[in-house]
């Protein structure tokens, strides 16, 4: 055996030597596509067929696509069925599914307001449109204008006391308030306004530092929504009563809160503030890329700099 291993394994530096110098060139010829890649052309490119492919991938994205207005059919596919807008005034407690379509609202969108109402559910103002399930935000915008309801006064657990709803003097003209600064009884005055809910609302406004909008009244705990839309008209806010946040003090959270921006605005304007100090004027609010010109100029005049 040991004869065997000697004749077999057992070589001369010659041949050492050879195989020291394959095993070199075994290994810089593994080496060599990585030093070396290959340099491939690009293949042929046939114009028509890249055309059809393009135009096909644009039809097949297109039809994965749901537009507003559009439902899907009862077999196993989508199927698309374009339904044009319509804007017409409507009683969005009264009218059926297919005025919904009628509207722009897709199908499902349409089902899920009937079952709602179903189950005695009820639009209470035209604002309500927002709380649907579903619904685009820009088409809530587009129906809200169009919406005509019965005034119907609904009975509520809270509903105002004999106090509450106390008639205002005979023959005393309403007149139109600023509601960051009118008093106790300037608030009475108003129709439906009594005692109880005049104390509410100074309160509230109190509370939350001032109304920065005419939107923050109807927040009052006890404000039936019916009540606030017959002293909406009578409501004003005055540029030099509005509420003023300092841009130096105020947290991100009364941002949201106050001036209804979005929480990736409020954020950046507190990570501003730590990075570069305290702002020197409100005009640099402009050098944050999340705050438009638009924006800057809704929220510029509640901000001062103390």
């Amino acid at each position: 055996m040991k004869r065997v291993i000697k004749d077999y394994f057992t070589f001369s530096k010659k041949e050492r030597i050879a195989i020291g110098v394959l095993l070199l060139l075994i290994a810089c010829f593994i080496a060599m596509p990585y030093f070396y890649p290959a340099r491939r052309k690009p293949p042929p490119v046939n114009p028509v067929l890249a055309s059809y492919i393009a135009r096909t991938a644009r039809q097949v994205g297109d039809s994965m696509e749901e537009p507003a207005g559009s439902s899907y059919g009862s077999v196993g596919h989508k199927e698309r069925t374009v339904v044009k807008k319509e804007n017409f005034f409507f009683d969005p407690n009264t009218i059926t599914q297919e005025d919904w379509q009628r509207l722009g609202l897709p199908a499902k969108t349409a089902r899920t307001i009937i079952n709602y109402r179903s189950k005695g559910g009820r639009f209470r103002s035209a604002a309500d449109i927002h709380k649907i399930w579903g619904i685009k935000k820009e088409d809530a915008d587009r129906l809200i204008p169009l919406v005509r309801m019965e005034e119907k006064e609904t009975v509520r657990n809270d509903a105002p006391t004999k106090e509450e709803t106390s008639v205002r003097p005979a023959g005393r003209k309403i007149v139109a308030i600023d509601i960051n600064t009118a008093t106790e009884e300037e608030w009475k005055m108003l129709p439906g306004i009594g005692v109880v809910l005049a104390k509410r609302i100074l309160k509230f406004r109190e509370h939350a530092g001032g109304f920065v909008s005419v939107d923050e009244v109807r927040k009052t705990y006890g404000l039936a929504d019916s009540v606030y839309q017959r002293i909406h008209p009578y409501l004003r806010t005055d540029e030099r009563s509005l509420p003023k946040l300092d841009l130096n003090l105020v947290s991100a959270y009364d941002l949201k809160r106050k001036l209804q921006v979005e929480d990736a605005v409020a954020k950046a304007v507190i990570v501003y503030r730590k990075q570069n100090g305290p702002y020197q004027s409100v005009v640099d609010l402009k050098k944050i890329s999340l705050i438009s010109d638009t924006l800057f100029a809704r929220i510029s005049p509640f901000l001062i700099i103390n």
